[in-house]
């Protein structure tokens, strides 16, 4: 039984659609698009992007496939007297903030995750929403 999975093919279009995004927010961003195991699929920095980004767009995408939601879905805010649930020690490289979204195929199985990093938090998820279509 094969596992669903992102081909190098699409991850190339989400990243360009992503690219499209950040354009015309004015941004230079770094895209990392995972396969549902967590894998490197494509990796794209545009010219100027931070090289922090890199990082926080590998990242974001991990979160976001490990949860299979947005990794700014994630972040809820913090309330007093209550547990706060943080992965700043885990070895997956895990951030709770926007720029993370999930793939999921025609039905409704993942297959992966896109990152994106450049902006603020919401531009990232909102240039990330656009890359995934």
């Amino acid at each position: 039984m094969s596992h669903p999975t992102i081909t190098l093919e699409a991850a190339s279009k989400i990243i360009d659609a992503g690219q499209l995004k950040a354009r015309d927010l004015g941004l230079n961003a770094v895209f990392a698009v995972l396969d549902a195991g967590a894998n490197l699929v494509a990796f794209e920095r545009m010219d100027g992007a931070w090289l922090a980004s890199n990082d926080l767009a590998l990242a974001k995408a991990r979160t976001s496939v490990m949860f299979e939601a947005p990794s700014e879905a994630l972040n809820a805010p913090l309330q007093l007297g209550e547990p706060v649930a943080h992965f700043d020690h885990t070895n997956g490289g895990l951030l709770l903030m926007g720029g993370g979204v999930p793939l999921f195929d025609t039905s409704e199985r993942i297959i992966g995750a896109v990152g994106a990093s450049g902006g603020t938090p919401e531009q990232d998820a909102e240039i990330a929403r656009a890359a995934a279509g």
